[in-house]
């Protein structure tokens, strides 16, 4: 408590030499400065419910482009496509199981992909059965008018990348989306 406390004492003390913004954004939060008729001249709203947990999951991933593939890998030193899922959840404070199978029976099923949203989970059919799951990617965009996205996975051919959903060999193994986040 202490600690959240001196987190705002500091907010308020910067915030009150930049005033004469409305809104003051931060990695996040986003802090409203209202106005306050008697004693202190500022007030800082937290305002939780705009924080993105979807979007800063994908901002966490991007740390890791180019981490090499390995299989059953769960480290920053090598991941599988599971394994990267898993590690950046746990950051989160979600617990995912180790393979693509089983997380993809996990949160609540986003049917239309134009419903996606950063952070969201997309499954595909494996190399040798397109249509059971054997692989896991990470929205990272959307587009909402064609059902189209970006995502970010550990492929065995260049670690971690971002592919899309249009590439003919995802194209034709897309299988589900998962949201994990609410």
């Amino acid at each position: 408590m202490r600690r959240f406390a001196a987190i705002f004492i500091v907010l308020i003390t910067a915030l009150s030499a930049a005033a004469q913004s409305a809104t003051v954004r931060h990695r996040c939060w986003d802090i409203v400065v209202e106005r306050e008729a008697e004693g202190r001249p500022y007030v800082l709203v937290p305002m939780m419910e705009t924080v993105d947990s979807g979007a800063r999951l994908v901002t966490m991933a991007m740390d890791y482009l180019g981490t090499p593939y390995r299989y059953a890998g769960r480290s920053p030193k090598a991941f599988d496509c599971a394994g990267f899922a898993l590690y950046l959840y746990r950051h989160f404070g979600y617990s995912l199981p180790g393979w693509s199978g089983a997380q993809a029976r996990l949160g609540t099923e986003v049917s239309d992909t134009r419903n996606l949203r950063p952070g969201d989970l997309v499954f595909f059919g494996g190399r040798g059965n397109k249509k059971i799951v054997g692989h896991t990617g990470i929205v990272v965009d959307a587009d909402a008018n064609s059902g189209t996205f970006r995502f970010i996975h550990a492929s065995t051919g260049a670690g971690v990348i971002i592919s899309r959903s249009t590439e003919d060999y995802y194209r034709m193994r897309y299988i589900t989306a998962r949201r994990i986040f609410r």
